[in-house]
């Protein structure tokens, strides 16, 4: 005789007959043994008969416990097919809905396969953390090819600028014999004109960042865009999860 059960109460059915039927099939024991003119089974204590009749019932009662769990399986795949939802994604079967829900939570039958989501999002992340890695240590190798050419062109500006006031100094002597005056450059000043003139940088160029040094290219702002799929993914689960319960909760079946 069939009854009239809500999707929720079928489904609580079904699964403590999924429990019922592991426990009696492990507990079951259909072959025994048997000593020459004993009266007795070996392992169940019974006679031949009476053995028979208790593994003949064993037998019976897991195969009405499975006719029962595909007669509820069938009832509820038909029901969830029948039935429609409206969701954000647009409307839908609950049978739907729940291969949905299923995939995002990496939980259907291609398992973790299918949590497209969450991978993208673990590239997404990846890739930013590689990237801001290999430009730290790309930077830093830039920064000390740069402090070493700097000062390579310093031993090289004060090597000159040693050089042009020993020239001054000669010349100064040579003036002041001839009884001529001669203006002799200090040789701080000297430098400082002969260390911009020889290098090309003024104090302004040389407070701006260096040009050499690797940006991220970030045009998808990712680590924001990784955040907004993962809150659209579980506002979506949270959404199916709670359509589907209110749906198995009202729709009626007859098993």
């Amino acid at each position: 005789m069939e009854s009239r059960i809500t999707v929720v109460q079928a489904l609580d059915e079904r699964d403590l007959l999924i429990k019922k039927i592991k426990g009696k099939v492990e507990k079951a024991q259909f072959v025994d043994l048997m000593k020459p003119k004993a009266s007795v089974t070996l392992e169940k204590h019974m006679t031949k008969s009476a053995f028979a009749s208790q593994a003949q019932s064993a037998l019976q009662q897991i195969q009405d416990l499975i006719t029962r769990y595909d007669a509820l399986n069938e009832a509820i795949t038909m029901s969830n097919a029948e039935t429609f939802l409206d969701t954000s994604r647009g409307r839908m079967s609950v049978s739907c809905a729940i291969s949905l829900r299923n995939r995002l939570r990496g939980s259907g039958p291609f398992g973790e396969l299918t949590d497209f989501e969450g991978k993208l999002v673990h590239q997404m992340e990846e890739n930013f953390r590689t990237m801001q890695e290999t430009q730290r240590r790309k930077n830093d190798i830039i920064r000390r090819e740069s402090a070493s050419r700097q000062k390579k062109g310093k031993i090289f500006i004060l090597r000159n600028a040693d050089e042009g006031a020993r020239s001054q100094e000669s010349a100064g002597e040579a003036a002041e014999a001839e009884g001529k005056e001669q203006k002799v450059v200090p040789l701080s000043e000297n430098m400082d004109q002969d260390n911009g003139r020889r290098s090309g940088i003024s104090a302004k160029d040389k407070s701006q960042k260096n040009p050499d040094l690797l940006r991220v290219v970030d045009p998808l702002n990712v680590r924001r865009k990784a955040e907004s799929i993962l809150e659209s993914r579980e506002a979506l689960l949270m959404e199916l999860d709670t359509r589907i319960k209110i749906s198995n909760a009202t729709t009626y079946i007859e098993v």
